[in-house]
């Protein structure tokens, strides 16, 4: 299949134009590139789809996309994206909602046994034997206007995905897993990861797990304190706050402000209602009951029997990932094991759902004393 003109879209009258036939067309291929370096949320700064017979470059930088999202999220054809979390992530802050039917290739290529977390390039290579240029991969999205260099490589991301789709589809049917890939796929559309998390942000700071029970506490507040002004702001977490600075303010037996706004590297200079917003943060941390401090667990700390069942779990899982041929993490996570351990029949459990109710659970309940 030639690769039709890649048609830059920059105008209402553009974007109406493309969602007509979008609308209509059987299917549909997305990729998008973005900014994230000095932002909290991801800078969206270019959305390409290609369709059997267009392809298109939106610029929602020129024209908002708002017509775009809704024509996506009406489909009832799948849309196909490649390693597809960071996209749909763009798609959820911008419309707050997800298309219904989505497919990854990646998670095909691990239905395959080629890999758990195959690249896009590496895949289009062992598929179709062509070496994409990836001389823009670093390229500054944001600049205007888009070189034709940048404007190829967008343009390859999602041409090729329709081109190999397809044949991940044929190869999937033969041996027996399109339905399997299909419910994993169905997952995708579920847009609670993408609600703001305010439960272990605390977990997500340098050198948490070397304080003390009422230290947890008080640092879970402050990074509390950190993600909303983070949010607010449109800036990265550790601008607002560094790791060291959260460390040093839960560390302290007082508010020490002199702490903030200290650092010769700091990118954002806390004005007095952001320090006293902190300050009040911290001083009902410290007021709350020790037994309300976090816990902090570490992955390796399980008991020596857990550990050992789980080791030996894992080896069957290995094992029967190589009889099949598919990615062992996709049979299952050390953490599926752990769940599957401790509640071997709940409905909740991802073992116990599904395909991997069929292929994978009954071999590895065998192992449980």
């Amino acid at each position: 299949m030639s690769r039709p003109p890649a048609l830059m879209v920059r105008t209402a009258d553009a974007l109406n134009q493309a969602c007509a036939a979008l609308a209509s067309a059987p299917t549909a291929t997305l990729d998008t590139e973005f900014m994230r370096e000095s932002t909290y949320f991801p800078q969206l700064c270019l959305v390409q789809i290609a369709t059997p017979e267009a392809l298109w470059l939106f610029d929602p930088l020129a024209v908002d996309l708002a017509p775009l999202w809704a024509i996506l999220n009406a489909r009832t054809a799948p849309l196909i994206l490649h390693a597809a979390e960071q996209d749909l992530e763009l798609i959820y802050l911008a419309a707050h909602a997800l298309p219904p039917i989505l497919r990854d290739s990646q998670i095909a290529a691990a239905f395959l046994g080629l890999g758990d977390q195959m690249g896009y390039g590496n895949l289009v290579q062992h598929l179709l034997g062509i070496t994409l240029d990836k001389s823009q991969s670093r390229t500054n999205w944001a600049d205007r206007p888009l070189s034709e260099a940048q404007r190829h490589y967008a343009a390859d991301d999602v041409h090729y995905l329709a081109l190999i789709y397809p044949e991940l589809c044929q190869r999937l049917a033969d041996c027996g897993r399109l339905a399997w890939f299909e419910e994993d796929c169905a997952v995708l559309s579920n847009t609670q990861r993408f609600e703001p998390q305010t439960s272990g942000l605390w977990r997500r700071v340098r050198g948490q797990q070397l304080l003390r029970s009422s230290q947890r506490r008080v640092l879970q507040a402050i990074a509390l304190w950190r993600e909303q002004w983070a949010r607010q702001l449109d800036l990265p977490r550790r601008w607002v706050l560094s790791d060291e600075q959260a460390l040093e303010l839960a560390n302290s037996r007082g508010f020490r402000a002199e702490i903030l706004n200290s650092h010769h590297n700091a990118r954002h200079k806390l004005n007095p209602n952001q320090i006293q917003d902190l300050r009040a943060a911290v001083d009902r941390a410290r007021q709350l009951p020790i037994d309300d401090s976090p816990e902090w667990r570490s992955p390796s700390r399980l008991n020596p029997d857990t550990a050992a069942l789980i080791a030996l779990m894992q080896t069957k899982v290995h094992a029967i990932s190589r009889e099949l041929e598919i990615s062992a993490p996709l049979l299952a996570t050390a953490d599926d094991l752990q769940k599957l351990i401790a509640a071997p029949d709940a409905p909740t459990c991802k073992l116990n759902q599904g395909w991997r109710s069929q292929v994978i659970a009954a071999p590895l309940k065998a192992l449980l004393p």
